[in-house]
């Protein structure tokens, strides 16, 4: 009974609507007000009959590349072609050089819808499996019939662990974490 009284004066001494927690929703309130009112009006202009053309009119001239990419040895194949750009943070010498040959050598870049490149960067499981033989190589001294019997009952499980949606590619972003995994070195130093 005590706690109830107290509560109950408490509340009637301060409002809850006074409260700054209740007061800062108003703001969200508002831009979610004025978005539903656009989309509203934008809605009810248009003949509800004639849908399909709104929807594909942004679409009817333009050829969508957004699915595609720039592989590798694409860079510097015709004069004025595509030129790729690796990210500013791994360009310099200074610079993580392992991420940087990653990009390099075996990384695609994504396009954006009018086919050019996004700076978006992934790693197919081909080109993991390629630069894997590589660190491999040359971090743990494989060659040869070893380091394919290596790859063999090892790559598949890494790259299933990284490439949890089966979508064929993981971020470039990734490629140090997958290289330790796939090597069993979690503190293996790979230039960076």
């Amino acid at each position: 009974f005590v706690i109830a009284a107290l509560v109950a004066s408490s509340a009637s001494a301060f409002p809850i609507w006074k409260l700054r927690s209740v007061q800062n929703h108003k703001e969200d309130s508002l831009a979610h007000n004025g978005y539903a009112e656009y989309s509203t009006t934008q809605a009810n202009s248009r003949d509800p009959y004639d849908t399909a053309d709104v929807l594909l009119r942004d679409d009817k001239d333009e050829e969508d590349h957004s699915k595609e990419v720039f592989h590798p040895w694409e860079h510097g194949r015709e004069a004025g072609a595509y030129e790729r750009v690796v990210t500013h943070h791994f360009s310099n010498d200074s610079d993580d050089i392992f991420m940087r040959s990653m990009i390099q050598n075996y990384a695609q870049e994504h396009k954006n819808k009018d086919g050019s490149p996004n700076g978006h960067f992934t790693v197919s499981q081909a080109s993991a499996s390629a630069a894997a033989q590589e660190v491999l190589s040359t971090h743990k001294g494989l060659s040869g019939g070893a380091l394919m019997n290596y790859l063999d009952a090892n790559f598949a499980k890494a790259w299933a662990h990284f490439d949890v949606n089966q979508t064929g590619s993981i971020d470039v972003t990734k490629m140090p974490q997958f290289m330790r995994f796939l090597a069993s070195d979690q503190t293996m130093s790979l230039g960076e």
